[in-house]
């Protein structure tokens, strides 16, 4: 074997040895420079455990104040819209506030669509009648029920409003109430710090 051959084999042997080693420094280095992606599980809220929600009630002015409440946490949307309305026909804890509507007027019954379209039916002691509310009184009224629902229950796209199982075009002749209605923050008075 001559002296040129002997020097290529042994190069070739120095750059595999070389290759190997980098390789294994390369195959050492911390992996942290690859993202990592850390998946925690989110286990489900219990029915029965408390949420806070807000109820939105009529004030003396011209606007809808936020009352803070815990209830129980229900396992279903349908069952959790019920829930709010219940406490929101319940009427407000503070003195200050008064309750969206009259006791002639309650709620029936609830529907949630594929669409997730909240329907609520609101039964009226005398079908016939209308309730006595100025324009303001009527936005108010409709729009504590409506932003109670849209502002707790995001999932809830729009509400629809019966009467006695029939869509009115308004409840008092001030507010249009024939199409799905959706939330008014600017009904909604600023929070005192």
């Amino acid at each position: 074997m001559s002296g040129r051959n002997l020097t290529i084999i042994l190069l070739a042997i120095l750059v595999a040895l070389v290759a190997i080693v980098i390789g294994w420094w390369i195959g050492q280095k911390p992996k942290s420079e690859l993202p990592v992606e850390v998946v925690v599980p989110v286990e489900p809220i219990p029915e029965g455990t408390g949420v806070l929600i807000d109820l939105y009630f009529p004030g003396g002015g011209t606007q809808l104040v936020a009352e803070q409440r815990e209830v129980p946490r229900e396992s279903e949307t349908d069952k959790q819209l019920t829930r709010l309305l219940q406490e929101l026909t319940a009427g407000p804890e503070s003195i200050e506030l008064y309750a969206p509507l009259p006791e002639e007027i309650t709620v029936g019954w609830t529907h949630i669509n594929p669409a997730n379209v909240a329907y609520i039916d609101l039964d009226f002691a005398d079908e016939a009648a209308r309730p006595a509310w100025g324009s303001g009184h009527e936005i108010l009224s409709i729009y504590s029920i409506v932003n109670t629902v849209l502002l707790n229950l995001p999932e809830i796209t729009s509400v629809i409003l019966l009467s006695n199982g029939q869509q009115r075009p308004t409840f008092a002749g001030h507010l249009d109430t024939s199409r799905p209605l959706l939330a008014n923050l600017n009904l909604i008075a600023a929070a005192e710090p």
